[in-house]
């Protein structure tokens, strides 16, 4: 072993690897047509980051989304504080909103403000207790 290196856990790694391929990708390794190549990418935690931005975390951010009286009110908020597709994302996750990679950040906003803002105005509609 060189260097303080595991190789049998290394080639144990691999075969866990190979062993969750699909029969169609495992094809494509004696397809001279395609290259192998070999990445290590470091796995992600489970848990979200507590804070979608510094100096407030997603719950109080959620707060005060849902305090406000518009959907308009709440889309500035989102704009002004949680401009990048990153912070909104957080937000959507605590909230259960599913989200799919292709969501841009309007699409996003609009979600979360449909869920918080919207899903209050809606429920006020419904019981009479319009504004």
């Amino acid at each position: 072993m060189s260097a303080g290196i595991d190789l049998r856990a290394a080639f144990r790694r691999i075969a866990e690897a190979l062993e969750s391929l699909s029969d169609e990708e495992l094809k494509k390794f004696s397809d001279p047509q395609y290259s192998i190549e070999l990445r290590a990418i470091r796995r992600r935690t489970k848990e979200e980051p507590s804070s979608p931005v510094p100096g407030i975390s997603a719950d109080e951010a959620i707060g005060q989304i849902t305090a406000l009286s518009s959907r308009h009110d709440a889309q500035a908020l989102l704009d002004e504080k949680f401009p990048s597709k990153k912070a909104l994302e957080t937000l959507a996750r605590r909230l259960d909103i599913p989200i799919v990679r292709q969501d841009k950040v309007d699409d996003l906003r609009d979600k979360i403000v449909e869920a918080t803002v919207g899903a209050r105005i809606r429920s006020q509609a419904i019981q009479g207790k319009g504004s």
